[in-house]
């Protein structure tokens, strides 16, 4: 039996960042308008269904063979605005958008994206430079270009499972090192209010939490769980003007959140949530725990090919 057959009928929820072309893209979050329009073409062919279409333990049953699918965009950043949806729209594909509400209009970069721009973007560090959060500390140094992607990469694990305020207080630092200040680059800017409006005023299109200020929540004590999910709710039930009901874990691996984690959000009042386990959804799936395909840039033959066949 074909692999494609074995997946008949069931749900795909499909997980893109940014449609935008980008460089560097340590993290493979861009897929290209040409090759997203392209991925939609195929979409369109199964059955594309809204996120909150999602019944039943989880699983979709499509009246169509193949798949149904599910579009989900996680951060929010402004491409999702003026490059996805028009073409979301063309193909008449529903989509959920996560928002980051910290962002919205944001003063800064999303963390990842200045420290992008803090390591691939300076002079070489001669002098070698250490950084110290809760007790533990980093030393590191990049005297040659081949030290960017390693020095880039290990200082993600660093900053990663630090409170937002930590974080910050180490970017402060390596900006001052770099001789470099905040800003916030048109290419890698977050979705401002008006536009996150804009989209969740579209008929195909649901508003979803990815908390204030994307944290590693397993990191976190559960205050700071429920105050990053109570707040990017708040905020989102004002803007979109009715209640938020889905969610996606920061990360959204299974040792980013814990089921203190999955309670919080339950207790918030969210009735999706999801992760970033790659496999189809099955029926045993909890809707507070559904998994996605997270999907990089690639043309609609191999997407085909990877979801499908």
């Amino acid at each position: 039996m074909r692999a494609g057959n074995i997946f008949r009928y069931r749900a795909i929820i499909l997980l893109y960042h940014r449609i935008a072309r980008v460089e560097p893209d340590p993290w493979s979050l861009c897929v290209t308008p040409e090759h997203f329009a392209e991925h939609l073409e195929v979409v369109r062919r199964h059955s594309a269904v809204k996120l909150s279409q999602i019944q039943s333990r989880g699983t979709i049953f499509s009246r169509r063979s193949g798949c149904s699918v599910a579009v989900t965009f996680d951060d929010g950043y402004a491409d999702n605005f003026y490059e996805a949806a028009p073409l979301l729209k063309r193909h008449a594909i529903p989509a959920s958008f996560f928002i980051v509400t910290g962002h919205v209009g944001g003063a800064r970069e999303f963390w990842w994206d200045e420290l992008e721009r803090l390591v691939f973007q300076s002079a070489p560090w001669t002098a070698p430079v250490k950084l110290t959060a809760n007790g533990k500390s980093h030393s590191f140094q990049m005297d040659c270009e081949s030290a960017r992607k390693p020095v880039y990469f290990s200082l993600y694990d660093f900053l990663q499972p630090l409170t937002h305020e930590a974080r910050l207080e180490l970017l402060d630092d390596l900006l001052r090192c770099t001789n470099q200040t905040a800003l916030v680059r048109p290419s890698h800017r977050a979705m401002t209010r008006d536009e996150l409006s804009k989209l969740a005023g579209m008929d195909l299109f649901e508003i979803g939490a990815h908390t204030v200020t994307h944290p590693n929540l397993s990191a976190q004590t559960v205050a700071t769980q429920q105050a990053e999910l109570l707040g990017s709710k708040q905020l989102l039930d004002e803007i979109v003007g009715k209640p938020t009901v889905s969610f996606a874990y920061p990360y959204g691996g299974s040792d980013h959140y814990t089921q203190a984690t999955v309670d919080a959000v339950r207790n918030a009042g969210f009735r999706y949530a999801c992760t970033t386990a790659a496999r189809y959804v099955k029926k045993s799936d909890s809707l507070l725990e559904l998994p996605r395909f997270n999907i990089t840039d690639m043309n609609g033959e191999e997407f085909e090919r990877l979801l499908f066949h």
